[in-house]
């Protein structure tokens, strides 16, 4: 009888054995899984103490200028971006009221090259007037990069958590913890290559118009030469009627002395 019961308990306790072999896996997955969570924001705080010496800013400007001849302001315009190493990333011309031309042109140039692309763009005409701003976004970069290498740190563990799973569940669950780490990193890629891309190249807004008075000069000129061409006009109309009844006067003569004949006749007849 003894010996019974003591092969039942050592059945037992191999079959205990056996049932926490089987669930030890996923016990230590979800442990790794909570300690990637953890290190992430561990990380997270470290990094963005981080202080750092190269400040983040965008620079913008706005010129109004006032230009006599815009015959060839385009070229201008191109010939100065270019011997800076920048480009025009979009123009616009449009006529306003009285015939008065109007140029807006938006310019990207590398930010070293920023203040002597204004000074050159001011000589062209008359300042009417210039803005300068910048955009200091050094925090929110700071902000973005940590986020990233931590959600980077997470991308490793997590790769590293799913060549140790076994199970399709745990499978599963990593690789839709995986995806979303790498959305995340896609996201913030994306917008510090758009800050990057902001910081490395200045923008530059040029608004260009000719002056008012010479719109006006203009407008008188071409009264007046309408007003020219009217009255030549009037005299050659003029000319051309004194020219008919000159060659209708002979004809006249005659027809007025023949009919005065005929008054003659028929007067003596009746008489």
């Amino acid at each position: 009888m003894t010996l019974i019961t003591t092969s039942c308990g050592a059945s037992y306790e191999r079959k205990e054995v056996a049932l926490n072999s089987a669930i030890q896996p996923r016990t230590s997955l979800s442990y790794d899984k909570a300690e990637v969570m953890e290190e992430s924001k561990v990380m997270k705080s470290v990094e963005v103490e981080t202080p750092t010496v190269e400040r983040k800013i965008i620079r913008n400007a706005n010129l109004n200028l006032e230009i006599r001849d815009l015959s060839n302001i385009s070229e201008k315009v191109n010939k100065i971006i270019n011997s800076h190493q920048g480009f025009i990333a979009n123009s616009r011309k449009w006529t306003g009221y009285n015939n008065r031309k109007f140029y807006n042109f938006t310019l990207r140039v590398p930010e070293e090259e920023f203040e002597v692309t204004l000074s050159e763009l001011s000589q062209l005409g008359k300042l009417l007037r210039e803005e300068l701003s910048g955009q200091d976004i050094t925090k929110e970069y700071i902000d973005i990069q940590a986020r990233l290498n931590n959600f980077k740190a997470q991308e490793e563990r997590y790769l590293e958590l799913l060549d140790k799973a076994k199970d399709v569940k745990d499978i599963l669950e990593v690789e839709r913890e995986l995806n979303r780490v790498r959305i995340n990193i896609e996201q913030l890629e994306g917008t510090i290559k758009y800050y990057d891309n902001q910081i490395s190249l200045a923008t530059i807004r040029v608004n260009i118009s000719e002056p008012e008075a010479i719109i006006n000069n203009s407008s008188n000129l071409g009264f007046l030469k309408s007003f020219r061409e009217a009255l030549r006009s009037f005299i050659k109309s003029i000319n051309l009627i004194i020219v008919l009844i000159g060659a209708l006067i002979p004809w006249l003569i005659l027809v007025a002395i023949l009919g005065y004949l005929l008054y003659r006749i028929i007067k003596k007849r009746r008489s």
